[in-house]
């Protein structure tokens, strides 16, 4: 969620757009990401608000009527409401509306930007961190650099995947999965912050009856055998159970792969069963070996 907060005279204008989705779909995150840029370099353009969830809200504001009834009617706006009928909205509605009282509140500490929410855990040699947009040349760099090496090891990627605007919306992505409650991927960066040295992605979250997720995670080539995935993994083992309250960490493994079973064994995962062409990686089928962790 992001809130806006004008320093603008009153009266101004908004447009807000609800929609229902059909499922949580990656090409209208990438569309929507890129709408908002388009917004932010519009004449009249304020800022903007979104929230998550069962319903999907985003809100641009605007200095007058007329900027914001052209950005109701603008081309990709209209392209795209009408993409998403055919591909994603269940329902969606679009308003614009006049703003005529605006009463602000930011905590004392936000505004001054201490107590962030975004997660940063400092261990013996690295930072463990939710990557933000200043960090895209280190994400670009390594899904580049280890692009060979982890290819065994990981789904066909596309070529569009190791672009450095991919790299930009996959940050953004994160960052929304956090704030939205659906994962946490926590990236381990060299002490001086010029290098990513690890990735961990605890994804697919549930609550209620369950508290558990999924977790997947990579290492560059040149860490490997220094004991840094094992470093970075508990670090976020133990901020996902002690700030998200989650209990039973689930992690697979291909049988091939000893480094990964061996690093897993270490942290006290237990395994749970085999799972005949489980995943497929690279192409190929592969079977998997299940393993969880119970914090319970």
């Amino acid at each position: 969620m992001k809130v806006y907060s004008a320093s603008t005279r009153l009266p101004y204008f908004g447009v807000m757009l609800s929609s229902k989705l059909a499922s949580n779909e990656v090409m209208y995150r990438v569309m929507s990401d890129k709408l908002m840029a388009l917004a932010q370099d519009l004449p009249g353009y304020l800022g903007a608000e979104w929230a998550g969830g069962e319903i999907d809200i985003m809100v641009t504001y605007w200095q007058t009527e007329e900027d914001a009834a052209a950005w109701t009617e603008h081309p990709v706006q209209r392209r795209i409401l009408s993409l998403g009928k055919d591909f994603w909205y269940l329902a969606y509605s679009l308003k614009q509306f006049q703003v005529v009282t605006d009463d602000p509140f930011i905590k004392a500490d936000q505004a001054s930007g201490e107590g962030e929410r975004f997660p940063r855990v400092v261990t013996k040699r690295g930072i463990l961190t939710l990557l933000e947009a200043s960090h895209t040349p280190l994400l670009y760099d390594y899904v580049n650099q280890e692009k060979d090496f982890l290819a065994p090891w990981e789904p066909t990627r596309s070529d569009a995947y190791y672009s450095l605007e991919t790299c930009q919306l996959r940050i953004r992505e994160m960052r929304r999965d956090f704030l939205e409650d659906r994962g946490v991927v926590l990236c381990f960066l060299s002490p001086e912050e010029d290098k990513m040295l690890a990735y961990t992605n605890f994804s697919n979250v549930a609550r209620g009856v369950f508290q558990s997720c999924n977790l997947g995670y990579s290492l560059r080539q040149s860490e490997q055998g220094k004991g840094i995935m094992q470093e970075a993994l508990e670090a976020g083992l133990h901020y996902l159970h002690k700030e998200w309250h989650i209990d039973r960490i689930q992690a697979c493994y291909m049988p091939r792969n000893a480094r990964s079973a061996a690093v897993l064994q270490k942290l006290g995962f237990d395994k749970e069963g085999l799972a005949k062409r489980y995943l497929k990686i690279n192409g190929q089928w592969e079977d998997h070996v299940l393993t969880a962790l119970l914090l319970r």
